[in-house]
């Protein structure tokens, strides 16, 4: 991690020295970006049945909180105000060595951006998600109030999302960076079915040519579902810091 930190600083501070291009230099019909997110997750929540009795996933359940979740993502931006984008959490397992309890989480996203106010420094808009997300959650040897459970189920979820968006973009005369800083919303509640997420991020965009942007961003972001199931219902949050990167073009 620190060395991650020493390196990124060093490359931003010897990119400051260039004057040449700048990363708003690019094609305005369209834009294309790729990269990957380290998310530094930590996971809180209960299994709820239908006694009301609630299986603590750290608590009860013992599962390690603190993981590393990696995310993989691409948008296209089209005539300017229009953007789609896909995000990709293949895998990220919770698990308890010694009870065999765990749980594992697939995220996928389909999202478009429609950036209905655009100035040179501000943007923002409203957005729609589709998530397919996959849980497969084993309870095994937990005894709670002096009841033991042993169960597992797994499946997917399938469900839109509403958000904004929004974005500002400093003026910073003399180098070769454009910072940004930004935000974005999501909420959907419908039926057994409530979740909402947030995260906010500031990084900085690097010219590589008048074609190709680095960019280096980090933040924190917060996720909350909870959905009911055949045996019992989820109530989960997760939460953390997160530093990506992405090549535009």
């Amino acid at each position: 991690m620190k060395k991650f930190t020493l390196i990124s600083s060093m490359i931003v501070l010897s990119i400051l020295m260039i004057e040449q291009g700048y990363a708003w230099e690019v094609p305005s019909y369209i834009r294309a970006n790729a990269g990957v997110r380290m998310w530094f997750t930590n996971i809180e929540g209960d299994l709820i049945q239908r006694d009301r009795t609630k299986i603590g996933l750290g608590e009860n359940m013992g599962l390690t909180k603190e993981k590393l979740a990696w995310e993989f993502f691409a948008s296209a931006r089209f005539d300017n105000a229009h953007v789609l984008r896909l995000r990709v959490d293949p895998q990220t397992t919770y698990s308890q060595s010694s009870t065999d309890s765990y749980l594992q989480i697939k995220d996928w996203r389909l999202g478009y951006d429609l950036d209905f106010y655009m100035t040179p420094q501000i943007l923002f808009g409203a957005n729609i998600d589709l998530a397919i997300d996959g849980y497969d959650t084993k309870v095994s040897n937990v005894l709670v109030g002096g009841t033991p459970y042993n169960y597992r189920i797994e499946g997917n979820k399938v469900f839109p999302m509403l958000g904004i968006h929004g974005t500002f973009y400093p003026i910073v005369q003399g180098v070769a960076l454009r910072p940004n800083i930004a935000a974005r919303v999501n909420w959907w509640n419908y039926n057994d079915l409530e979740t909402w997420e947030w995260e906010a991020l500031t990084g900085v965009d690097i010219p590589i040519n008048m074609y190709w942007t680095w960019n280096v961003s980090g933040g924190y972001r917060y996720d909350h579902i909870k959905f009911k199931r055949e045996i019992d219902t989820m109530d989960l949050n997760r939460s953390g810091f997160y530093l990506e990167t992405s090549l535009l073009f």
